[in-house]
């Protein structure tokens, strides 16, 4: 969540200085640019200027030979008659995500009309947000859009529909294990994260990174078997850097192309967003003692639920429950040792997550038909596994919350009261909207059911205004909320104040306490003088590049305003309802 007191600094100090300019000169230094190279190729003796030619030339055969093996492995898995069926149902799907006039029943078409396949799919999409947004009472396609967004369900259809056309063989039921170690890694992914910038997409990034496995085993099973035994004979532990890397590197001896590139590859001629294919790469932390930074966070954290996955999925399966247990507890601890300052983990709430997922993925196996049991492993890899298991300190405690918001890495503790209540105002938000309410009303009940749910004094409703671009309070509810709603101003271009730079960023925020000097000085004058509050939470409502409006509430007490991160969840639910209606339903009132 962007609630953490770093996160709204940085957004704060990314207010540029009223003074500062471009440089005057930077685009004459970009023209100079070329003459400069030019000069410098002319300086250059004889000698020189064949050999630079002679490796361009090489360059440029090295990529059309590439690009050449590119061509002909993507003819060969076009080749096969379920891939190029299921091409055309992907691009199909996400040309219906992609239309502004889309419909559930558009999208549920390209699913399936098959009333078992709507079933398996609305299975995983209730595992894989369970822990939100309604898990466990998603019934319908059209709820689960209404929740999920037609993008993120046509993915989630993708892979299902993958793993609905895998072979009913020795190595179908191989990649049947392998899509059910995607499933848990995409569930932990979902689970450990602890950014809501990047909450939901850790799922479907972590689900998706393994992408070229999956198809490489279907369409080169030999190819892949023959790889994986080289692997084992050089005593390469699976899921370590180094298996990885090798990995990598004999795929692309064989084909031109690693499993990784692969997925992505496909990807793309899915039509799928470039966002999701960037994540698709695996990616270790540039350290394992400080905190992964904003760029490399999300494709690190799914990096790291695919190998907790796999390492989880490996231990023996002997024993008693108990025993079986105590197993994963210990290689979670491992785990969190090493991955708990780069992602910012609890170790000592972690197992407790890990044991909380199982459950959920042991439901899953059972619906989807993926094996659940683990696969066995020699007691050679078990001692390495041992001998490997990293020797460090347990991951160091997050630092203190500043006075300004409580950080990412220490969210509030969980308030189950909040987060039943916000759910059955989800339930109802969701019927409104399904049954074609206009936005006002919508809006007036979202109000009311997040006064209630956060115990806020005053919930106020900004919405744009098509004469100067900004946003404008048009209505409220709770103390003196009809009264100053009329006073948020919110310039969005260029955006001069805190209020503009967080809608424009879709940045959601709570403020803990509004009086502290590197919060105070960012808003603007009208909220000192007039609204006063300590504490607030804003929720911006943004569709596309495009802000519709905001949700603003707040206590009058700084730090009484809490918000755990499944509480978070639940309440960006409920504003995306809002968007959703006032972007398919038509204008805003007021607009």
């Amino acid at each position: 969540m962007t609630s953490s007191s770093g996160s709204q600094e940085r957004d704060a100090d990314a207010l540029p200085p009223p003074d500062a300019e471009a440089p005057a000169d930077a685009g004459a230094a970009l023209e100079a640019a070329p003459g400069q190279e030019a000069e410098a190729a002319a300086a250059i003796d004889p000698e020189e200027a064949e050999r630079l030619a002679a490796q361009r030339e090489a360059e440029e055969k090295e990529a059309a030979e590439r690009e050449a093996r590119l061509q002909r492995l993507m003819q060969k898995i076009a080749a096969h008659a379920d891939f190029a069926s299921m091409k055309d149902s992907v691009r199909s799907m996400q040309k219906v995500s992609r239309s502004e006039k889309a419909h559930t029943r558009a999208l549920t078409g390209e699913i399936s009309n098959d009333i078992a396949m709507t079933g398996k799919l609305l299975r995983l999409v209730n595992a894989a947000f369970y822990s939100s947004a309604g898990g466990g009472n998603i019934t319908s396609m059209e709820r689960a859009v209404a929740l999920m967004g037609f993008q993120t369900i046509g993915m989630v259809a993708s892979s299902l529909m993958l793993f609905e056309r895998l072979p009913k063989t020795a190595d179908g039921n191989r990649l049947r294990q392998e899509f059910g170690r995607a499933q848990m890694a995409a569930l932990l992914a979902h689970e450990m994260c602890n950014s809501s910038k990047h909450i939901e997409g850790a799922y479907l990034n972590a689900l998706f990174q393994n992408l070229g496995s999956m198809l490489a085993g279907m369409h080169f099973a030999e190819d892949t078997a023959a790889i994986e035994a080289r692997l084992q004979a050089e005593g390469l532990l699976e899921g370590e850097p180094a298996w990885h890397d090798k990995r990598e590197k004999l795929a692309r001896q064989q084909w031109g192309l690693g499993f990784e590139e692969i997925g992505v590859e496909v990807a793309k001629s899915w039509g799928w967003p470039d966002s999701v294919r960037q994540a698709m790469r695996s990616l270790a932390p540039s350290s394992l003692e400080r905190p992964a930074g904003p760029e490399e966070y999300q494709r690190v954290l799914c990096t790291a639920a695919n190998r907790l996955a796999g390492d989880l999925l490996r231990l023996p399966g002997g024993g008693n429950a108990e025993e079986r247990a105590e197993a994963r507890k210990a290689c979670v601890e491992r785990f969190a040792a090493e991955m708990g300052v780069p992602l910012n983990l609890d170790p000592e709430v972690l197992p407790a997550v890990v044991e909380q997922v199982k459950l959920v993925w042991d439901d899953l196996a059972k619906a989807l038909g993926f094996d659940p049991v683990p696969v066995p492993v020699k007691a050679k890899t078990a001692e390495k596994a041992s001998e490997k298991a990293p020797e460090k300190a347990a991951a160091k405690p997050a630092p203190a919350p500043t006075p300004a918001a409580r950080p990412a890495a220490a969210p509030a503790p969980a308030n189950p009261v909040m987060a039943e209540a916000l759910s059955a105002a989800l339930e109802r938000v969701s019927e409104l909207v399904l049954s074609g309410a206009p936005a006002a009303k919508l809006l007036q009940l979202c109000m009311k059911e997040m006064q209630d749910a956060l115990q806020l004094q005053r919930v106020i409703v900004c919405l744009r205004d098509p004469a100067s671009g900004g946003l404008r309070g048009r209505m409220g509810m709770g103390d003196r909320a009809q009264e100053l709603a009329p006073v948020f101003d919110i310039p969005l271009k260029p955006p001069s104040e805190l209020f503009g730079l967080l809608c424009s960023k879709g940045a959601d925020t709570l403020i803990s306490d509004a009086s502290d000097p590197v919060i105070a000085q960012r808003l603007p004058p009208w909220y000192g003088k007039q609204v006063r509050a300590q504490t607030f939470v804003l929720l911006p409502m943004v569709a596309g590049d495009q802000v519709l409006g905001a949700f603003y509430g707040d206590q009058a007490v700084a730090g009484r305003l809490q918000i755990g991160e499944r509480e978070l969840r639940l309440l960006k639910t409920l504003r995306n309802q809002v968007v959703m209606a006032m972007r398919f339903g038509g204008a805003a009132p007021g607009s």
